[in-house]
């Protein structure tokens, strides 16, 4: 089992993960690549979990109370799961729902060069830590890139590079053949046609349109609804997926985001891929507590993911919860390890060149994976030295 999953039932269908981990974790080769042979052990910065849940923002004056509908037989029922599988998890696990971070106090979602972060204390203490796959601290190649715009790179090394770029006053570190795209998606959908390769497994989580989002400035672009559909249908992801490739999508609990995804002409349609998944991401405390109720009406605890397969028949959709103590605003859990044991049964790595059988890429990305692809305009976000220390 990878080391960010500090649970896991019996089919999968449950999952409860180390977010700061599991990026951590997806900046090295696979753990069945080969032990690791640098002697430091490379943490991500990250927020202090939450001890508890966030106070509650439901409306309160009549008027707002007399505006909210009554939740749907369908709704209720997605509740009543989500209690019923956090009340199993608690009877099944019984350590920390996160394991120990190193913690600083930047502005909220930023790196900013630091003193030594601290330890946060208190949490699931990680016994396996001696034994994890990881980035590693180490006299790193440089390489000036002076177009921080419209780049396209990739480490082709089976170890970690640090490369400048002109305007950033700290090194970025890539993965081990890890490539990137770093630019608005609009400005890169000709380098992405001619350079890229069909893709087994493709990820986005897409800056959809919200009043927070809008409030706090997080994104560099504001999209409203209507061209953010337009910005995801210019990607060209029908032509560059595989027979049986794979598309994830990050959506709010926005029913009209729902339906751009899902509904009749939408873009699971566009890209020729059918919903076989629904995954859950609940957010909680370090006790396993919702960050908000789950019957919330202006802040749900959860996020989901809704996940397509080419070929595939339209049917029963499977469902799973992946539960988690959030980070920093923006930072979700990496994939890596589920696609790669959850949705393929096969090997993943061909043990005789010790490459990758599969292809993968994240769009809207904000940190970079080993062995994929990733594009957006934040590509590099978290990849900047500042945001990481080493560990003995």
């Amino acid at each position: 089992m990878d080391h960010s999953i500090l649970y896991q039932n019996a089919d999968s269908s449950v999952l409860l993960i180390d977010i700061p981990r599991s990026i951590e974790a997806a900046q090295t080769q696979s753990q069945s690549q080969g032990t690791n042979p640098f002697p430091k052990r490379r943490r991500l910065v990250s927020s202090k979990p939450l001890t508890q849940p966030y106070p509650s923002v439901e409306p309160k004056s009549a008027k707002a109370k007399a505006n909210i509908t009554a939740p749907s037989l369908q709704e209720l029922l997605f509740r009543k799961h989500l209690e019923f599988t956090l009340e199993d998890v608690r009877a099944g696990y019984h350590g920390g729902w996160c394991l120990p971070r190193v913690v600083d106090r930047p502005p909220p979602d930023e790196c900013v060069p630091r003193k030594k972060p601290k330890r946060d204390e208190g949490l699931n203490e990680d016994s396996n830590a001696e034994n994890v796959d990881s980035s590693i601290s180490q006299p790193l190649d440089r390489l000036e890139i002076l177009d921080p715009n419209g780049l396209l790179y990739t480490n082709p090394s089976s170890k970690p590079v640090s490369i400048a770029i002109a305007g950033e006053e700290s090194p970025i570190s890539i993965p081990p053949d890890a490539t990137f795209l770093l630019g608005e998606i609009s400005n890169m959908l000709e380098i992405f046609k001619t350079s890229a390769p069909h893709f087994d497994f493709v990820a986005l989580d897409p800056p959809w349109p919200n009043r927070s989002a809008r409030r706090k400035k997080d994104y560099s672009i504001s999209y409203g609804p209507t061209e953010i559909r337009q910005l995801l249908s210019s990607i060209p992801l029908y032509g560059h997926l595989k027979d049986d490739g794979i598309i994830a999508v990050w959506i709010t609990n926005k029913e009209s985001f729902r339906e751009m995804v899902l509904g009749p002409g939408g873009l699971f349609e566009e890209w020729g891929v059918c919903l076989v998944e629904e995954w859950i991401w609940i957010k909680t405390t370090v006790d396993g507590e919702p960050i908000s109720a789950l019957d919330s009406v202006w802040r749900k605890p959860y996020e989901i993911l809704l996940v397509g397969r080419r070929g595939a028949v339209a049917g029963d959709v499977k469902r799973r919860v992946i539960i988690g103590v959030p980070d920093l605003h923006s930072r979700k859990p990496n994939l890596k390890y589920l696609f790669e044991t959850v949705m393929r049964n096969d090997e993943v790595w061909d043990e005789e060149t010790g490459k990758r059988k599969y292809e993968a890429l994240e769009i809207f990305a904000r940190n970079l994976t080993a062995r994929w692809w990733s594009w957006g305009i934040e590509v590099l976000k978290f990849q900047k030295e500042e945001c990481w220390v080493d560990e003995e």
